[in-house]
């Protein structure tokens, strides 16, 4: 009964530990998540690479994109 007792105090105490909702991914809170995501879009507008339309995509991305937009249906041959 004892052990029985001992776990379940083990299993609410685990219980007890979670994560707030304060909390970030990585070691950063979220606040600071936030701060670091509105520098990069700073920098990315300063250098140019955010561009409308391309919704963050690299160039092989973007191409390759237009290109399965663009497809055409093959056609089959004539008969003989």
């Amino acid at each position: 009964m004892a052990r029985l007792n001992g776990l379940l105090i083990g299993l609410m105490l685990l219980g007890g530990c979670g994560s707030a909702s304060e909390d970030g991914v990585g070691g950063v809170s979220a606040s600071e998540a936030e701060a670091l995501n509105d520098a990069a879009a700073m920098l990315d507008a300063r250098s140019g690479a955010a561009q409308v339309g391309d919704a963050g995509l690299n160039p092989a991305a973007t191409t390759a994109a237009r290109a399965y937009r663009n497809r055409v249906a093959p056609t089959e041959p004539p008969a003989p």
